[in-house]
């Protein structure tokens, strides 16, 4: 019986993928240079907390990263971490950067460094949360537009 498992664990190992974290990796980055912090400082700091939590909630609300692949990527970069962790600092991010203004600012500033689809999005939902319906609504059809435009080429 103990075989039957062991055979099932090493088929599920080699079947299992890893993720390619290269703009993850262009985050994190990003990230450390503009706060000048290292979100994967084995510490309980604050501010090193804070940062942490924008690491992950980009991850998550942007890339679509799941739980156990964000874990799986901050062991890989040496700070220990589990899903819950992970989901707890997604889950705190609002309550930080509602304190913590340069979080927004951060957040704003690899909004404009950035140029995926995912990020255009964003860019649009952060004007209809902050700004006036109407100017959302040109500016998402700009961005569709740009999109098909590009599409074309």
């Amino acid at each position: 019986m103990g075989d039957a498992i062991k055979s099932k664990k090493k088929k599920y190992n080699k079947t299992k993928k890893d993720l390619n974290y290269d703009y993850i990796n262009n985050i994190s980055t990003f990230i450390k240079e503009i706060s000048n912090i290292n979100p994967f400082q084995n510490t309980r700091k604050r501010e090193v907390i804070e940062i942490r939590s924008l690491l992950i909630y980009i991850m998550r609300d942007i890339e679509g990263m799941t739980y156990e692949s964000i874990k799986n990527y901050f062991i890989k970069k040496g700070r220990k971490m589990d899903h819950a962790t992970a989901l707890h600092s997604y889950v705190n991010y609002p309550i930080y950067s509602r304190y913590n203004k340069k979080l927004d600012e951060y957040f704003n500033k690899l909004l404009d460094a950035s140029t995926t689809e995912k990020i255009r999005k964003q860019k649009a939902k952060n004007i209809i949360d902050q700004n006036d319906p109407a100017i959302a609504e040109l500016f998402i059809y700009m961005c569709e537009k740009n999109t098909i435009d590009e599409l074309q080429q």
